[in-house]
């Protein structure tokens, strides 16, 4: 824990020096930060010790709220990690804080990726192929010079393998050229998590059935996420005094992700938390559409 200490506070640090607004949590991320874009940060001294069900939930909010998810790490159970390589964890970039001062600071990054042991190098294939036909160079040509076959620069130029680092040395050395492309941070493709109790998994298939686009999330201070034309953040609770002990967090978060927020309870003495809206459950059932759900949501404001 120690450890993980001092690793968050090299990234609340390098976050605040470039002047994010930072959101500290404890969960499936550690940090939210934004400025002009949004980032939800896992900070995990060693890898080998992040759940999948923290990645997952990382990677559903991050995208109901368009955000960028990143994890922030040092070493795994093997050894230390390298600070010129980009590594993945459950469909989730990783990088070290060395790496993640440059990110934050906008330099140039090599996107050289960590795959199957290998390092493999993401280039611009349009500036290899145009060069190579600019030097009049055939593919067997050039593949013979940096020594790799036919099929492998035809698949390199074709955008369908990255080639390796050391494939990408030689073919930079022989057309005299730069080809390695910047990392750069990804929106992650949509994910859906299974509810783990049946409050957490009715609330979810009414807001599917009135169009209501969400996940269920674990280790968050809510329970989903979802999107219609913003961002929902919904909190499940058994009534309104348990509601009333969660206000305040829900009421940051919800503000520094610029989304709207949610009460869903079984019994209810109050319309709303603190401007939260509170909705029943037997309410939920009743609407019928989006615009039915945003009308009730205003008159509960």
């Amino acid at each position: 824990m120690l450890n993980k200490y001092f690793l968050l506070n090299r990234i609340i640090k390098t976050l605040i020096s470039n002047r994010f607004q930072v959101f500290l949590n404890k969960g499936c991320f550690d940090i939210a930060a934004k400025k002009e874009y949004k980032m939800l940060i896992k900070a995990s001294f060693n890898l080998d010790g992040l759940s999948e069900e923290h990645a997952l939930s990382l990677r559903a909010i991050s995208y109901f709220i368009s955000a960028y998810p990143l994890i922030v790490s040092v070493k795994t159970n093997r050894g230390f990690l390298d600070d010129k390589i980009i590594y993945s964890r459950f469909q989730i970039p990783v990088i070290t804080p060395k790496m993640f001062d440059l990110l934050v600071k906008n330099e140039e990054i090599p996107f050289i990726e960590a795959t199957k042991g290998k390092h493999l190098v993401a280039i611009d294939c349009e500036i290899l192929k145009n060069k190579r036909k600019e030097m009049g160079l055939s593919l067997k040509e050039l593949s013979k010079l940096v020594g790799i076959s036919k099929k492998a620069l035809y698949e390199i130029e074709n955008k369908r393998v990255n080639p390796s680092f050391e494939t990408v040395e030689k073919l930079e050395k022989v057309l005299k050229i730069d080809l390695k492309q910047s990392f750069k941070l990804k929106r992650p493709k949509p994910v859906y998590l299974k509810p783990k109790s049946n409050f957490q998994r009715m609330i979810s298939k009414e807001f599917r059935r009135i169009g209501i686009e969400n996940s269920c999330v674990y280790s968050a201070p809510f329970e989903l996420i979802g999107k219609e034309k913003y961002s929902l953040i919904t909190r499940l609770s058994r009534d309104t005094n348990e509601a009333k002990r969660r206000y305040q967090t829900i009421k940051k978060i919800s503000s520094f992700f610029s989304s709207q927020a949610i009460f869903i309870t079984k019994i209810a003495r109050e319309t709303n938390i603190n401007g939260i809206p509170v909705l029943l459950e037997s309410e939920l059932k009743e609407i019928e559409s989006t615009r039915e759900f945003n009308k009730l949501l205003s008159e509960k404001i």
